[in-house]
């Protein structure tokens, strides 16, 4: 069984390094011998954990795509395009595709596993969300017959490792984030992961397995985590909770929560204690409870969920089985707009230190119909700007908005910002 990988950074590199480590094993498991015949890169200058020979080094992905002796192609590059066209091309020609682009698979996976269906093909995606963990085929196999009601998942190792910092460490979010750079868990330019559209991305396609629908990426509320600071996470612990960025989906009455953004979550919730670049996800059906935990980034990581992919997919290739799951997306179900929600929530509320701020801001949550059910205003210099924090009684998300557009207002007030509550099944 020939294999053709097309992009070579951290993940490509990781599903080869495996692969090739793993290789004499593998080949016992399955009996059949497998080669990879050719890795495409547009740098080939740059230091990898692994030496490709020359001889299988290439840059143009028609080389994977139009030898018809390679059967599987790993499609490693991310984004949508050209990625879309290469995997769409692979599938056209009969040829069985392994990718992680979460990107991808959320935007244009329907796509993808229509073509895949008509050709009689697999596309495989495990390590699209959640790096190591085996979520993926657990969900379209294992968790096939459960009636799923909810998922919940710290499914973003970058955001997880900051908010880890600024809890343990006390760390402002701009030390944090930049510790994460140099430790190489965030990029760069870190937008995707610190405003969530990673998490958002893999959101939707945990939901659209978990509940048989076709999730649109862009109806998934999105919050990212830059506007915490470390006595957001002081205040939680108080209270006995812990803050973390959750990617979270739910089916009431026929109709889906989507939303990612940061939660105070129980201390003893079953997510609550994973720290550093850890993923874990949370799925909780009409029968059984289950939480899948493990790392959630790393090129070998994510490259062993891709190898267990490319074996499953040289196995159907060996008993002609093809094809077995494709698109479970069979039902439509409409998406509960986030102003119906109805939790607790963490007010922090910028004000000045001048006598009456505390009534005048209870007043508009009380006009509002917002209950209170904590309050904390630290030691501060009277006239000078103080973080006061307030904890609210369940109430709908859309007074909630109410009360803190009232309060913006108030001439003793320069910042409004409020965290969810998640409680979920403690």
């Amino acid at each position: 069984m020939k294999i053709g990988v097309i992009g070579f950074g951290t993940v490509g590199a990781g599903t080869v390094k495996v692969l090739w480590e793993r290789q004499s094993d593998i080949e016992k498991v399955l009996g059949v011998r497998i080669q990879v015949a050719r890795v495409i890169d547009k740098d080939w200058v740059r230091e990898r954990p692994v030496v490709v020979p020359p001889e299988l080094r290439g840059e143009d992905p028609a080389l994977v795509l139009e030898d018809p002796e390679i059967q599987i192609v790993v499609e490693a590059i991310g984004g949508v395009s050209p990625a879309f066209e290469i995997v769409s091309e692979a599938l056209s020609r009969g040829k069985s595709v392994v990718t992680p682009n979460k990107e991808l698979i959320a935007k244009r996976g329907g796509e993808l596993l229509e073509i895949a269906t008509k050709q009689g093909v697999d596309l495989f995606f495990e390590g699209a969300v959640g790096g190591g963990i085996p979520i993926i085929h657990a969900l379209k196999e294992q968790l096939a017959g459960d009636d799923i009601e909810e998922v919940i998942g710290i499914v973003n190792g970058t955001t997880n490792f900051i908010l880890s910092a600024m809890s343990l460490q006390r760390a402002p979010y701009e030390e944090a984030l930049r510790e994460a750079q140099r430790r190489g868990f965030a990029e760069p330019i870190p937008t995707m992961d610190v405003e969530g559209f990673d998490a958002a991305y893999k959101l939707a396609i945990l939901a659209s397995l978990c509940f048989h629908t076709k999730v649109d990426v862009d109806s998934v509320f999105r919050e990212g985590i830059t506007r915490l600071i470390p006595e957001d996470l002081e205040f939680a612990r108080e209270l006995g909770f812990v803050v973390k960025l959750l990617a979270i989906s739910k089916k009431t009455n026929g109709r889906l929560e989507l939303r990612v953004h940061p939660v105070l979550l129980p201390e003893e919730h079953p997510l609550a204690s994973v720290t550093g670049v850890e993923n874990a996800i949370y799925v909780k059906s009409k029968t059984r409870a289950l939480t899948f935990r493990g790392p959630g980034a790393g090129g070998e990581a994510t490259g062993s969920a891709l190898v267990g992919d490319i074996i499953e997919a040289i196995r159907n290739l060996k008993y002609n089985c093809r094809g077995r799951v494709g698109c479970t997306c069979l039902r439509e179900l409409s998406v509960r707009p986030v102003e119906e929600l109805v939790t607790q929530y963490c007010v922090r509320i910028l004000a000045l230190d001048v006598p009456g701020v505390l009534g005048k801001i209870a007043t508009q949550f009380g006009e509002a119909g917002v209950s209170l059910s904590a309050v904390k205003q630290p030691v501060s210099t009277p006239g000078k700007l103080t973080n006061i924090y307030f904890l609210t009684h369940e109430v709908q998300e859309a007074r909630l908005r109410d009360s803190l557009e009232r309060i913006q207002r108030l001439e003793v007030v320069k910042d409004v910002y409020a965290i969810r509550v998640e409680r979920g099944d403690s």
